[in-house]
């Protein structure tokens, strides 16, 4: 079995996808904010995707209950505010507001056969449109830099072409966008995995070849 999150630029499993680079070039912890630094980055961003999985996502009812909750399981009850905020923004972004609107799903796993093996992962938010299903994974980001956060989305090309594979096969629907809503002290940043249908020729070709671990 592979799961997704194999499929990285790093060549590996991230510790905390949520939080991590996926990248070579990743800014040294020192240049990070407080929130995204050590046990704190890990922390922050699970708290954010907890509370996301389970709040309202169109009114945002519940949200201050949530993340108090997740705060205190994460033993961060100082990183309220900070917290409460990156939610805002992901509830408050475009692609959220979209799924809010229609048919979503949270946290869904999607499993596939590929090339005699499983490929499987954890999707964020998928929601249907008319013409099929989106899927949308949170990313955790210290800079709003589109330029920066566009090299960051193809440390997770393969990622995201994953999901989409699994989520195709699972479901017999059309994957129509793979979306990566980065969550930063700025504000939610969206950015949509390009070439799709490229992407998931070569993560099934990889697959298919016994490809787990990618070296850049």
């Amino acid at each position: 079995t592979i799961a997704a999150t194999a499929l990285t630029d790093e060549g590996g499993l991230d510790a905390d996808p949520e939080i991590t680079d996926g990248l070579e070039k990743r800014p040294p912890d020192m240049d990070q904010p407080p929130w995204l630094k050590g046990r704190y980055g890990s922390a922050v961003g699970r708290a954010v995707h907890g509370v996301l999985q389970t709040v309202d996502l169109a009114t945002g009812d519940g949200v201050a209950d949530a993340v108090a909750a997740q705060c205190q399981a994460e033993a961060i009850p100082e990183r309220v505010d900070t917290v409460t905020k990156l939610v805002a923004d992901a509830l408050g972004s475009s692609i959220v507001q979209e799924a809010a609107a229609r048919s979503y799903w949270r946290e869904v796993y999607a499993c596939t056969p590929v090339g005699g093996r499983l490929l499987e992962g954890y999707i964020d938010l998928l929601y249907r449109v008319d013409d099929g299903l989106v899927v949308v994974d949170y990313k955790t980001a210290a800079t709003t830099d589109r330029t920066q956060l566009a090299e960051r989305v193809e440390g997770y090309r393969l990622q995201g072409g994953s999901y989409a594979i699994s989520v195709e096969r699972s479901t017999g629907e059309p994957v129509r966008r793979v979306v990566f809503l980065f969550l930063t002290p700025g504000g939610a940043v969206e950015i949509e995995l390009g070439d799709l249908d490229d992407v998931k020729a070569e993560v099934e070709r990889l697959v298919t070849d016994g490809v787990e671990v990618l070296v850049p």
